[in-house]
């Protein structure tokens, strides 16, 4: 090869593959790069057998390289500390309802062992003034009420769509969300992600059972909703009501929140509804009877509700025969009927 072959080489550039470009666009990346390079120098130094200070250099140069790549893999998960009030409630917070006792008991659990899991946040601004909670509200809240005036915090730049998901799941992994909750954070799930109820099942570790009885729960009427997430019905009430039309499911609810019905209770009453059965509060069937078929059962339902101060009801049967109640909320309201029943004209 002749000089001028030998110099035409030496211009011809060296190009990079789009893989190590792609690498050298970050700053990881980069420090991956010198590092490769610098072991390579450092294996040819130590086979030389002048060791001297560039060997010493090349291993201290080596070593900061390894500290800053062990930085920037560690950066995603580095907690910091931010003023309390730059932060601010999460538009993505599947939980509706924060139950101020629970708070309280974790405020004390901060005062005295400080926030042990730090909230997870993302900017609203480039000065870093304003970040969004994704998850760790609950925390966020019993830290105001400790008075604490920083908060240890994860930075995440998320756009929404992946801190809507994020938020859903953080919170429903968790045992403490309210049912009517879980069954909306489901449904997000599933409309805004595409997700199944076997993806979910798997996602969230919940049988695939529970998820469809829970998202079942979305049919009952609204006012019947804020009575399961106000823990008015239980769960298992719940399931029962799901089966009735929308204006039973409102009547047995009322009965159920009345007469503190039982689950097993309720399951006779609705079943027996379905089949046009009448079961009175002490769990006996009796067949059905029309009262507004009947003007004196009316009629005395209303006055004597009147007359004592507390709702009168009859439970009457075909064969004429029957019950009556009388529904009170404290025992204090029982004397003012005896003392009413006690009543002679002088």
């Amino acid at each position: 090869m002749n000089k001028t072959q030998k110099k035409d080489k030496k211009k011809s550039p060296k190009k990079l593959g789009m893989g190590l470009s792609s690498l050298l666009s970050s700053d990881e990346g980069l420090a991956s790069v010198v590092k490769a390079k610098i072991e390579s120098k450092v294996k040819s130094s130590s086979n030389n057998k002048d060791k001297n200070k560039p060997f010493l250099s090349l291993n201290v140069i080596k070593s900061n390289l390894d500290k800053k790549l062990e930085n920037l893999e560690s950066k995603e998960n580095e907690q910091v500390k931010l003023p309390i009030q730059n932060l601010i409630s999460g538009k993505f917070q599947p939980r509706k309802h924060f139950d101020q006792t629970e708070l309280d008991e974790l405020a004390e659990s901060i005062r005295s062992n400080g926030i042990l899991q730090p909230i997870l946040v993302r900017p609203l601004n480039e000065k870093g003034s304003s970040y969004e909670i994704i998850a760790g509200e609950r925390r966020w809240r019993a830290a105001q009420i400790v008075k604490l005036h920083e908060v240890p915090v994860i930075i995440r730049d998320f756009d929404d769509s992946t801190a809507l998901g994020v938020a859903l799941i953080e919170n429903l992994q968790r045992s403490d969300l309210n049912i009517i909750e879980e069954a909306e954070g489901f449904r997000s799930l599933m409309l805004k992600f595409e997700y199944t109820q076997e993806k979910l099942s798997s996602q969230l570790g919940k049988s695939r059972s529970h998820i469809a009885n829970v998202l079942r729960l979305l049919s009952l009427p609204n006012s019947v909703k804020r009575h399961i997430s106000n823990g008015d019905l239980s769960f298992g009430h719940a399931r029962v009501l799901v089966s009735l039309p929308e204006d039973k499911a409102k009547e047995v609810t009322d009965r159920i929140i009345d007469e503190e019905l039982s689950v097993r209770k309720t399951e006779k009453l609705v079943n027996h509804i379905k089949r046009n059965k009448a079961v009175s509060s002490d769990g006996k069937i009796y067949d059905s009877f029309d009262k507004s078929n009947n003007i004196n059962i009316e009629y005395l339902e209303r006055e004597l509700t009147v007359l004592l101060g507390l709702k009168v009801e009859f439970n009457h049967k075909n064969n004429n025969s029957g019950s009556m109640s009388i529904r009170y909320k404290t025992l204090d309201q029982i004397q003012p009927v005896i003392d009413k029943l006690k009543w002679k004209p002088k």
